[in-house]
């Protein structure tokens, strides 16, 4: 089902964007309050002409206030799980918003899919983790047989980078047994809306059903009222 449009006139936005209003014209905000009252149908077309800017702004507050709070919980999550990324990042703040935000990305790029799941997922944010902590000592051991001059040596750290390839390997079967329980969860959450939308449309075909909402509705028309919602 599909939530509220951006011009559905719920209460709580028109709650909001009567505040907002007040905030700039109290009179026109107070006029329409008793708009409101009085004639239900004239408000609403009143509130869409003059409140579109207002509903603008509070989306974009809104979008803000979200993007803010997700960083903060970003780096929370960072200073308790890679403390030197943390300090690394904590020092770009005093070199300007520009480079903190490029220095932010990059730390977002390098952690942010294992944050996204601690979010979401925590089982698969462990996987993760852990795969990254062995896909680091895979490149490490790379450079060590690049530069390894003796062959004994050489082939003792192949054997280790064979040890780190196959725990990756086993990292990315659980990978894949997550996304196919995930997948399992979803059908059955599909198969219960099916199910559901199956039961409303048989109760929405029953004529007396049918006969309650048009009169409902009818109601609705006659009052002016901005809004019908059926049932």
């Amino acid at each position: 089902m599909r939530g509220p449009g951006p011009w559905e006139l719920t209460d709580e936005l028109i709650d909001r964007v009567l505040k907002s209003i007040e905030k700039t014209d109290p009179v026109k905000a107070k006029e329409l309050a008793n708009l409101r009252k009085s004639d239900p149908e004239r408000f609403g077309q009143e509130l869409r002409e003059r409140g579109h800017d207002e509903v603008a702004k509070i989306f974009r507050e809104q979008m803000d206030a979200g993007r803010r709070k997700w960083q903060g919980e970003y780096l929370d999550w960072l200073e308790k799980n890679y403390p030197e990324e943390s300090k690394e990042l904590n020092k770009y703040k005093d070199r300007g918003p520009e480079d903190y935000m490029r220095r932010f990305e990059l730390s977002m790029r390098k952690y942010g899919e294992i944050f996204r799941a601690y979010r979401d997922n925590p089982e698969l944010a462990v996987v993760l983790k852990e795969d990254f902590e062995l896909k680091e000592k895979r490149d490490a051991l790379l450079k060590k047989i690049r530069a390894a001059k003796v062959e004994d040596e050489k082939k003792n750290l192949v054997l280790q980078l064979k040890e780190v390839t196959r725990s990756r390997y086993d990292l990315i079967v659980r990978q894949k047994e997550i996304t196919y329980e995930q997948l399992l969860k979803r059908l059955e959450e599909l198969k219960q809306q099916v199910n559901k939308s199956k039961d409303e449309i048989t109760k929405w075909k029953d004529p007396k059903f049918k006969d309650e909402n048009v009169n409902n509705h009818v109601e609705y028309l006659m009052k002016g009222l901005p809004r019908f919602r059926w049932d």
